[in-house]
């Protein structure tokens, strides 16, 4: 008897069209990302607008955050990659997402120094060149936010309707890091025109440092929030979107069912594992199990083992 038909594949990520979408989207953001990075620094520099060389920085953490976001997605969409892992190369996602955190962190700690040091040693600004570039600058970054947000969705298992965080609804890390980027980009635009604007009218000159640490702040706070939704995943936390009791109320009318040993956790934006240990007076099989769960929610590796109860 031939059971080729039975072969369970891992490959959860090639299979999502939204990862698919999503990775094409991200392609021509950085094109665009990186082209406006190399405006506003050289501008910055020309210019000596610490806000608008905080705003060029911050998208060149994007640019190579991104474009980490893109070698994740090519890797954990490789069919041989996905062959070598466990359970499919599901987990690079939110590696990149993690990845592009420390770099923010890193690069929001350069900002926040380079606008003390730009506070304590103020340095002459062409306010009227630099606000014009940040104007250009906060465009991109509007036009690239509603280029990602189409397929920006949260993904909902099928029978649970219970309250949860946004972050317990992100279906890709990498997408939702690329979303973020560049609404964060758009906020220290917007930062960087008023500084500047403060600056050429009222002469406000410290308003411009000033808004760089305003910003560093921002992406110091955001790029904490990222390491820690994608480091529950890398580390393989309990699921956030079905919960244990979840699965045990299931079985709550039958008495002689007992779950000793329950675990739930993501291995793909898409796919959640499952292993439960059930003991029971009267044997009914795994499949009993197994039709009972997948008939509430939708986990595509699934273990059931069943043992007699003997006491």
């Amino acid at each position: 008897m031939s059971h080729t038909t039975h072969k369970h594949n891992h490959d959860y990520v090639i299979q999502d069209s939204k990862i698919g979408v999503n990775e094409k989207k991200t392609v021509f953001v950085v094109g665009l990302t990186f082209i406006t990075m190399i405006f506003e620094v050289s501008y910055g520099y020309i210019t000596g607008s610490m806000a608008l060389l905080a705003d060029g920085w911050h998208m060149a953490s994007h640019v190579g955050a991104l474009g980490i976001s893109l070698v994740a997605y090519r890797l954990a969409r490789s069919r041989s990659i996905n062959e070598k892992f466990s359970f499919g190369a599901g987990k690079l996602i939110p590696l990149g997402g993690y990845t592009s955190a420390l770099m923010l962190g890193l690069v929001a700690i350069f900002m926040g120094v380079e606008s003390i040091e730009r506070f304590l040693n103020p340095t002459e600004i062409d306010f009227s060149v630099a606000i014009w570039v940040s104007v250009v600058g906060l465009v991109v970054n509007l036009l690239s936010a509603l280029l990602l947000k189409d397929s920006h969705d949260h993904h909902h298992e099928h029978g649970d309707h219970q309250h949860h965080n946004h972050d317990d609804h992100v279906h890709d890390h990498n997408h939702e890091s690329a979303l973020m980027h560049v609404i964060a980009d758009a906020f220290t635009s917007v930062l960087a025109i008023l500084a500047l604007i403060t600056g050429k009218y009222f002469g406000w000159n410290w308003a411009d440092p000033i808004m760089g640490v305003v910003g560093s702040i921002v992406i110091l706070k955001w790029a904490y929030g990222l390491c820690k939704a994608t480091v529950w995943e890398l580390l393989d936390g309990n699921s956030k979107l079905i919960k244990e009791d979840d699965i045990k109320n299931i079985f709550l009318e039958d008495k002689n069912i007992e779950i000793t040993d329950l675990h739930i956790w993501r291995i793909a934006p898409n796919a959640h594992a499952c292993e439960v240990m059930v003991f029971n007076n009267d044997l009914k099989g795994s499949e009993f199990y197994r039709a009972r769960i997948l008939e509430k929610f939708n986990i595509e590796h699934l273990i059931v083992e069943e043992r007699i109860c003997t006491h």
